[in-house]
Parts: C-alpha cells; structure tokens; sequence
C-alpha cells in the first residue's frame, strides 16, 4: 500500500500545528498583558511549558516506539488543538466580565501545561514514522519535509498573527483549533493501515545508541543556538548599528528573519529530494554554507549584505538540519527511533533556551558579536562534520 496518502495527512498535520504554535508564541504576550496578565507570567506560562516539552519528549518516544506512531500523533495533536479553542473563550470570558484575571491566567496555565506534557509526543512519533515509512536513501528527504511542514506553518501563524492577531485574536485561535482539529482527523484515518507498533509486550525494543547519538546531538544543539540567538538580536543590531527606528527596526527585522525561514522551507521542501546526497554530505555543504553566510552577515556593512547572507543561511541550514536527523535516524535501531528523536528533541529545547540568551549577553558587547559567535558555533559543526567519516552518518 502507497505510504503518500499518510505521509501527506502527517505533513498537513504538522503544518497547521506549526501554525498555531507560531501565533500563540507571537500574540500571547501582548494578549496577556491587554488583559490584566503581568509579562513575567506569561513568559512563565510559555517557558514552564516548553521546559515540560522537552522532558516528557523522550518519554512520548518511548512509547510510540512501544504501541505505534498514531495513537501518539492523535493524543498530540487533539490536545493541540484543544488549547487554542480554550484560549479563545478565556479571552471573551475575560472581555465579557465572566472571569477576573486571576483565574484566567490559572485555569491557561493548568491547560497548557497539560497540553504540552500530551503534544510533546508529536515530533517524536512524526520523526518515528517518516523513518519507518522512508527508505535509507530517502531517509533526508524525509526529514527535509518533517521541517518544511514546520517552517511552513510558523510562517502561516505569523501571517494570521499579522493580519487577525489584534483585531480578532478569538476568530483567529478558532480558525487555528478547527485546522488543528482536521489534521488531527486526517491522521486518525489516513495512519490506521500503516502506522502500526513496532514491538509488541514480549519483544524488548533496543535502546537508543546514545554513544552513537552523541556527534548528532551535538550539532542539534550547536547548530539551533545559532540560529535561535538571531531570532534575539537581529532587530536590536538594525537599531544600534544601522540606526532604523525601533519601529522600522521591527519590520525590517521580521522580514529579515521570514526570509530566512522561507529559504530553509524551500531548501527542504524542494531542493533536497532532488538532490539525492547521503546525510553526511548534507551536513558537510550545510555547516559550510552556512559559516560563510554566517561570516558574512557578522561582517555586512550595509543592510542589504546582511539580507543576501540571511537567505544564504536559510539554505545552508536547510541542508544542515535535515541531513542531521537523517543521520540521526540511520545511526538509530528500527525500534528505537522515535525514542532518539524525543532525545534530540530535549538538544533542540535547550538550544533554543540558550541561544537567545546567549545572543542578548553578546549583544551587550557589540551589534556584531551575537553572529561571530553564531560562526564559531558553525565551524564547531563543520570539524564535527569532516572528522568523522561518512559511515557515521549513514548508520
């Protein structure tokens, strides 16, 4: 039976969870504050919950490894699209005089963090499945589309949050939830024939060969704090070292940041399946790609060199990242991969913790630092990528 009906409903799936994480990440704080919730609370709501992601990640890996991606994916996604309906009637509750702030805020704060602990199994079981359903050569190929499906619904949320997000914050979150919702029924009925467990109570599944792992985390990590650390600095280096208004410096950094995304959603939607390359030389042309943008969007003089480098380094991560997991995923038993995606995906948490904590301290030393070390980061990459030899990458 063809795989593409399932694999299809998966990427919709991830897509318009992608976009409801973009827009609640955007307008929940200005939301919160417009109705009595302090910033410090609801940096708190969403940090609590992110942290509560990447512990129970590797957990939710477990057992989709144990009883099978779907009912995992179907759990994720319902509770994802609970939350934005839940959040819509808070907020006209709030509005309309039938709760005060403070419950509000806890009745949002118990529901996200149950929301987070049950969707915190999605991108294991989804990274779990693509692997099951890919053949070894395919394997990036796969793993490019899991990302673009992501990047592509980050971008949808952001362009809901700029054109609904003030005016009809509700509308929005409901057309979110509804989207959420049919990708969750897609994924019900299009997986039941070929998402299946992958061991039963009497067969030990192998564990995650965590020595193995270990170069593939690394670059995880080092390579999404370098590019979370941007999504910190890249408005306030417009400011303090080409002098655009805090307003402008805003806009300009957006568009900086979405062209960006775009070019490493095209790169993994479009470009990698052509290419045929094996892991390995995904990550050695990525890492190196993406240095010398990095270098050069440290160096730009001018704004429109620091918007040439960004698309650059949109592509080089574009190879990067999937080639990464795909590697991952080779180096991976069959029976422990979506236990080693929920680990890489407790990599991917703390870097994107740490990078924007890192840019901000680096900032404070120069408008540049935040992207020189942005390349150390990537070099650390590349002599990870060329010291081990291909069969490192292809498991």
């Amino acid at each position: 039976m063809s795989t593409r009906p399932a694999v299809a409903a998966l990427l919709a799936a991830l897509t318009a969870n992608g976009a409801g994480h973009a827009f609640l990440l955007i307008t929940l704080p200005p939301l919160g504050r417009a109705r009595g919730f302090g910033d410090v609370e609801t940096g708190l709501l969403l940090g609590l919950s992110a942290l509560l992601m990447v512990v129970a990640g590797p957990v939710w890996g477990h057992v989709a490894d144990r009883i099978g991606r779907r009912p995992v994916l179907v759990a994720g996604l319902a509770a994802a699209a609970l939350f934005p309906a839940l959040l819509a009637w808070t907020l006209d509750a709030l509005d309309g005089g039938r709760l005060d702030a403070g419950r509000a805020y806890g009745l949002l704060l118990a529901a996200r963090l149950v929301q987070a602990a049950i969707s915190a199994g999605i991108m294991p079981a989804a990274q779990g499945f693509l692997a099951d359903v890919t053949a070894r050569d395919r394997r990036a190929g796969g793993m490019g589309m899991m990302g673009a499906a992501f990047g592509l619904g980050s971008i949808l949320g952001g362009m809901t949050a700029w054109r609904l997000g003030g005016a009809s914050p509700a509308v929005a979150l409901l057309v979110l939830s509804a989207a959420i919702a049919a990708g969750t029924l897609l994924v019900a009925l299009v997986l039941r024939a070929t998402a299946r467990p992958v061991s039963t109570a009497t067969t030990a599944t192998p564990r995650p060969p965590l020595g193995r792992l270990l170069p593939f985390l690394a670059i995880t990590f080092a390579g999404l704090a370098a590019y979370a650390q941007l999504q910190q600095v890249t408005a306030l280096r417009l400011q303090d070292q080409f002098g655009l208004a805090p307003a402008a410096s805003i806009e300009r950094g957006g568009a900086l940041l979405a062209l960006t995304t775009l070019a490493m959603v095209a790169t993994q939607g479009l470009v990698i399946g052509r290419l045929g390359w094996a892991p390995a030389r995904l990550v050695r042309r990525g890492a190196v790609l993406a240095l010398l943008a990095m270098a050069m969007a440290a160096a730009a003089p001018a704004i429109l060199w620091l918007q040439i480098a960004m698309v650059l380094l949109g592509a080089g991560f574009g190879l990067l990242l999937p080639g990464n997991l795909a590697g991952l995923s080779l180096a991976t038993p069959a029976g422990a991969q979506a236990r080693a995606a929920g680990i890489n995906g407790m990599a991917q948490g703390l870097a994107m913790a740490a990078g924007p904590m890192l840019g901000a301290m680096l900032h404070q030393l120069s408008p540049t630092a935040p992207w020189w070390a942005g390349a150390v980061l990537l070099a650390v990459i590349a002599g990870i990528a060329f010291r081990r030899r291909s069969e490192a990458f292809a498991g």
